[in-house]
């Protein structure tokens, strides 16, 4: 009797220790991010305007001058860094604004549903707070392109053209099943990853895993610190999985109700269109045709929200076409804006 309850003590205790010392590492984990995001908010500040919309703040990275305004609105939990290659060539014609939605780059967060129609709703405020006046030629990219076209069908006064690039379709949850079924298991997985830990790792060398994916992204190399920041951040954690069940839920829903028709606005459908992975992989190239089967009919299908529409594929281009292509995305942009441009001096 003595024995087995000296064994359940040190059974209790020994529990007790672990629960204890989980504790404490988790508290640990917690101190050394909280001082980690600090620093890293003093090494890098925001390049751009932060637009009060109502007790917090957008951040709107503009460049260049002239009308129209190119409006950048970057895919799922991406950041407007991820568009900065394109600035210097966009800005030498117009003006461009990279939008970081809320919570996302340097953008304040906000306790909403990261649904696209309140990130639409966001953008008019935060161009309206900056006095950057229409017209806008509105680009969405991925998730974006929800966003774009929710904002052009609530204000088709002030929007000169929009182009979708690879742009979400509100069917693709019914169509891509495995695709949707990844992104449950990503959600899960960053739910259950401690950023204390992952940031003591990287910051120890202990693991590249950070730098790689940011490096992935093909950003230019003076950028690529800023975004390993913000891919540490608990602030931008929280947005992207906000923002990653919204886009497989209310999102597809308020696109389909509210933005189905675009009426006549000058449109432009940029799709990709990668080679296929080495036919030595013959489950890669199988999934690969699978995906594509869905994936093309439904950019095809976008077309059919403006009836002044033009689709443009980007071969060899995967989902990223702005990093494979950034020339077919400018031309295709700048398209719009010179075009604009001279019905401006036309009717002046």
């Amino acid at each position: 009797m003595d024995r087995g309850m000296r064994s359940r003590g040190i059974i209790a205790k020994t529990l007790a220790g672990l629960v204890v010392g989980a504790i404490a590492g988790a508290a640990a984990s917690a101190l050394y991010q909280a001082r980690g995001t600090r620093r890293d908010r003093r090494r890098f500040p925001p390049p751009g305007r932060m637009v009060d919309v109502g007790g917090r703040r957008i951040h709107l990275w503009t460049a260049g001058t002239g009308s129209p305004t190119v409006v950048i609105v970057p895919g799922l939990g991406e950041p407007g860094l991820n568009w900065a290659a394109l600035l210097p060539d966009l800005a030498a014609e117009s003006s461009v604004v990279l939008y970081d939605r809320a919570g996302l780059g340097w953008s304040d967060p906000f306790p909403w549903s990261g649904s696209a129609l309140g990130a639409a709703r966001d953008l008019r405020k935060a161009l309206d707070g900056a006095g950057i006046a229409p017209p806008y030629v509105v680009v969405g990219h991925s998730a974006g392109g929800y966003i774009a076209r929710l904002f052009a069908a609530e204000h088709p006064d002030v929007v000169a053209a929009v182009v979708l690039v690879d742009s979400s379709h509100p069917e693709q949850v019914h169509g891509l099943p495995r695709a949707r079924t990844t992104m449950a298991r990503q959600i899960v997985r960053w739910r259950l990853t401690p950023l204390g830990l992952r940031r003591l790792a990287f910051d120890a060398g202990w693991s590249e895993r950070v730098r790689r994916e940011a490096e992935a992204r093909l950003l230019p190399s003076e950028l690529v610190p800023t975004r390993i920041a913000f891919d540490l951040s608990d602030r931008v954690r929280r947005a992207e999985l906000r923002e990653m069940a919204a886009s497989v839920t209310v999102s597809p829903v308020q696109v389909r109700r509210r933005a189905a028709d675009l009426g006549a606005v000058p449109l432009t459908v940029i799709s990709s269109n990668p080679d296929e992975p080495p036919s030595t992989d013959a489950e890669a190239v199988a999934e690969h045709r699978r995906f594509y089967s869905v994936w093309s009919p439904l950019q095809a299908d976008l077309l059919r929200l403006s009836s002044n529409a033009v689709h443009v594929v980007a071969e060899h281009a995967g989902h990223q076409v702005h990093r494979y292509r950034p020339d077919l995305v400018v031309e295709s942009i700048l398209d719009h804006v010179r075009r604009n441009q001279a019905e401006a001096q036309t009717s002046s």
